[in-house]
């Protein structure tokens, strides 16, 4: 079926072409279940110092170069909200699932990130970042490292009315879940045996993993809704047409430095179109795959963070319900966007400069939001 789906969105691009994108964890954790009350055992976290609008869908038939239209059969498929492919439909009536996973120079590498359909990454205390993996058509049989909470992510599973699935959570973290009433599955709760396993090959706290088998038998153990919320409004919006771009700016390589410890880039492959992701002074590869992790788009969300006062671990905080400005970057080359999110249950929206809908490049893509009070650490060129 994946190389059938694989054969199709070539066919539809071929068409367009011819025709003219912690540290510092509370000791003690348990599931904040919204959809039933569960007492269980919890776990204690071993814990290291570490300086840590819905897509544009087409019917349009594509044609062959040398025969007649031939009609491509869609009967069971639908448009996957987080990258506009098809996708078997009761997966894409599926709601995500967002998985925190650790990015520690420890904790490399990494395993199931090549199966995600979006990737968030920002700053957790100590200048590290963390990612947020989302995902929907996946059968990975390992993802990970799992870490802990942070409660500003929210944000980005609300975005795609995702669970949020982590192993363990900070105090806001915590708050914050309750306070919003946030549907999350915590590894350090009764669902550990359930949902997360340990290799033993890796040293605590960057050793614990889950998989899609496991992830579903959570689910199901939680009881959480397993579609989309009614009147869900998709993040994203999609054309199938491959496009340049209404820029002369060139994007051959994006470098992301975060802070002394984080230091990231990408790198454009014209023979792909798509942008091969690097950090820590090298391909940022899945181990599961053996490959480097690709994407169509680059969001870079420019966003006001600080350290939370008194915090005695430096947490961070960020503002996400509010405005600001960023880039797209596809296809070789990036337009300055704006953002908009009125609030934590309403989606970030994406703009061009003259206040229209961002359409994105058909695929995968990873967004960065990085800190507004280091404009020396993004470099476009």
């Amino acid at each position: 079926m994946k190389k059938y789906l694989m054969m199709m969105v070539l066919l539809f691009i071929l068409t367009a072409v011819v025709a003219g994108c912690g540290g510092g964890d509370e000791p003690v954790d348990e599931i904040i279940n919204v959809a039933q009350d569960t007492t269980a055992p919890t776990e204690t976290e071993a814990t290291t110092a570490e300086p840590e609008t819905e897509p544009a869908t087409t019917t349009t038939v594509p044609e062959e170069t040398t025969t007649e239209a031939e009609e491509i059969d869609l009967t069971g498929l639908a448009i996957n909200p987080l990258t506009g492919l098809y996708i078997p439909e009761e997966i894409a009536e599926r709601r995500p699932i967002g998985i925190m996973i650790n990015n520690h120079k420890a904790a490399l590498p990494q395993s199931g990130l090549a199966q995600a359909d979006v990737i968030y990454e920002t700053l957790v205390e100590g200048g590290i970042a963390r990612l947020f993996a989302v995902y929907k058509d996946f059968d990975a049989e390992k993802i990970g490292p799992v870490r802990s909470a942070r409660h500003y992510y929210l944000d980005f599973a609300f975005d795609f009315d995702a669970l949020y699935v982590h192993y363990g959570q900070s105090p806001q973290a915590r708050a914050a879940f309750k306070e919003l009433n946030a549907p999350n599955m915590n590894g350090l709760s009764y669902l550990d045996t359930i949902m997360c396993f340990q290799d033993s090959s890796r040293k605590r706290p960057h050793s614990t993993y889950t998989s899609y088998e496991r992830l579903m038998k959570a689910w199901k153990a939680v009881k959480y809704r397993e579609v989309y919320n009614e009147g869900f409004v998709n993040k994203f919006s999609f054309t199938d047409v491959v496009h340049a771009l209404q820029s002369a700016e060139v994007a051959g390589k994006v470098t992301l430095d975060y802070s002394y410890y984080h230091y990231a880039w990408f790198d454009y492959d014209a023979e792909t179109g798509k942008y091969m992701r690097n950090q820590f002074g090298g391909p940022h590869i899945d181990v599961e795959t053996g490959e480097q992790l690709a994407f169509d788009n680059i969001i870079v969300q420019l966003v006001d963070m600080w350290k939370i006062k008194g915090d005695t671990e430096g947490r961070m905080d960020m503002a996400l319900s509010t405005e600001g400005t960023g880039y797209y970057i596809s296809q070789g080359k990036y337009i300055p966007i704006t953002w908009k999110k009125d609030g934590h249950n309403d989606p970030t929206q994406y703009y061009t400069e003259e206040g229209n809908i961002l359409e994105m490049t058909i695929g995968k893509t990873w967004i960065s939001v990085f800190p507004t009070y280091r404009p020396e650490g993004l470099i476009i060129e």
